[in-house]
This record gives structure tokens, C-alpha cells and sequence, in this order.
């Protein structure tokens, strides 16, 4: 058995076919992510902070295994999850997107999404939710209590609610699965700057009460500098600085991070 050591990623390559030169003969590959290695420990949480473009959701797709890594490794606790006979590691591991009605089935009430997660991981559902629709429906209005939501938004459907309502259930959604890393993909910037904040906050306090670890994405340093404990900043595919967020947002080396600091928008969680 090995012991928590959360999410590694050592050398992580991950190309693309790119597009054919005159429209015709081979396709010469696009590199979206060169040689990047990152680390989320146990209930910590790390910003990956970068323009659009630089990488940055492809690393996230490569953990949940959307994409295929051209090399590399990515492990949690010390189980490899491009591995297929460990894909139920993958239940671990929870992901949050940048749209919330997107994500969201527009013909499925929220009920129904919640409880889509337990069909795919019935490990996960709470005892006899599954089985029985009084304990089902108990347990998604625990989870939407969770994220601040009234028991009546379970028999809505998308349509009728707000971006950030919505934003609340993806996130009830991923609490299903009783995850222990969250990976938040541009999980606030579609959102208002004010529901950002109160989304922020939630995402905070549902890390502290369950004790999760949290892969934060964002291409905005100011979104995270009261939330992250660890910074990494993508370019271009590369991972070009990495550091406790109190050292990286007072001395940023590469000037690239100062060109991303001065230009950060100062979110306050605390409001």
C-alpha cells in the first residue's frame, strides 16, 4: 500500500496533430505541453496560472484522462492514471470546468446531474442512494446544502438558473464522488467579478471542511492570491516559474509573472 503523497506529474509531454502543410501529406505534430513536472501534496493547493493557450487545461485533460500524453508519467499516490487498470484511482480525483451550463445536461434537472456521478462510480454513492429515491434525494440536498443551494434548486433544471447557481452544482457534482483533489479549470472566470468572489469562497471553505488538495487553473494571478498556497506559471507550454504564493507575488523571477502580477485583477475572498 503506498502511503498519500497526492498528485505527481514528472515530464509530462502532450502533443497535437497539427495541420497539413498545403492541406496535404503528413500532419506535423503541435507540442501544447513541453516536459512539465508539478506537484499537489495532500490538502494543499496549488494555482496553475497562465494566458490562454499556454498549457495549462491541457495538463487538466491529461489528468482526468481526456487527452493522451505523448510521454511522461502522472501518478496519485504513487498509482500511475494512465494506467487502465487503475482508472478507479480516478475517482479521486474530481474536475470542475470554466462553463458552468455547458457542463451541465440542459435536459436534465440538477437532481439528475448529481446523481449521474454514482451510475458511473456506484462505490461512491452514500448507503442505499442508489436504491432508494427518499435516501437519493437526501443525499443530493446534503451535497446542495454543501455548496449553498436550497433543496428546491434539485428539481430545476439549468435553464432556470443563474452561471453561478449553476457553478454551484457542477461543484456538488464533484463532491459526489467524494473526491480528495479538486481541479478547478477557469472554474470562477465566466462569472460575474462579484459571484466569482462568492464562488472563490465556497471552493475555499468546501477545501478546508472536507480536506481536500486543489489544482487551481486560472490565467488571472489575482484570483488566487489569497487562496493558493503554491504558484506555477505556464508560457508557451512550459512551466517557467514555481513558488510558495507569498514568495512568488513579493519577488516574481521571470518577467513573465511580473507582466501577469501587473496586470492581475485583486479578487478579495475575504468579502
Amino acid at each position: 500500500m503506498t502511503s498519500a503523497t497526492g498528485l505527481r506529474i514528472a515530464d509530462l509531454t502532450v502533443t497535437y496533430p497539427g495541420p497539413r502543410a498545403g492541406g496535404l501529406g503528413r500532419r506535423s505534430p503541435t507540442t501544447a505541453v513541453r516536459s512539465v513536472s508539478l506537484d499537489v501534496a495532500p490538502q494543499e493547493t496549488v494555482a496553475l496560472v497562465g494566458e490562454s493557450g499556454s498549457g495549462k487545461s491541457t495538463i487538466a485533460r491529461a489528468i482526468v484522462g481526456l487527452v493522451a500524453p505523448a510521454s511522461g508519467t502522472i501518478e496519485y499516490d504513487g498509482v500511475s492514471l494512465l494506467d487502465r487498470r487503475h482508472r478507479a484511482q480516478g475517482r479521486d480525483i474530481a474536475m470542475i470546468f470554466q462553463d458552468p451550463r455547458s457542463s451541465l445536461n440542459p435536459r436534465m434537472s440538477v437532481e439528475a446531474s448529481i446523481g449521474e456521478a454514482w451510475h458511473a462510480h456506484p462505490e461512491a454513492a452514500p448507503a442505499g442512494a442508489r436504491t432508494d429515491p427518499r435516501r437519493r434525494r437526501d443525499a443530493i440536498v446534503h451535497l446542495l446544502g454543501q455548496v449553498g443551494l436550497d433543496p428546491d434548486v434539485a428539481g430545476k433544471r439549468p435553464t432556470a438558473l443563474s452561471g453561478g447557481q449553476c457553478q454551484r452544482v457542477s461543484i456538488a457534482r464533484a463532491l459526489a464522488l467524494g473526491p480528495r483533489l479538486l481541479i478547478c479549470d477557469e472554474a470562477v472566470s465566466a462569472l460575474d467579478v462579484s459571484v466569482q468572489a462568492q464562488v472563490l469562497q465556497l471552493l475555499v471553505s468546501v477545501r478546508e471542511a472536507l480536506s481536500l488538495s486543489m489544482l487551481f487553473i486560472t490565467h488571472d494571478l489575482g484570483v488566487v492570491r489569497q487562496v493558493a498556497d503554491r504558484v506555477a506559471v505556464m508560457r508557451r507550454g512550459e512551466l517557467v516559474e514555481s513558488a510558495d504564493a507569498q514568495s512568488l507575488f513579493a519577488a516574481p523571477q521571470h518577467e513573465y509573472t511580473r507582466e501577469l502580477l501587473a496586470a492581475a485583477v485583486d479578487l478579495d475572498v475575504s468579502r
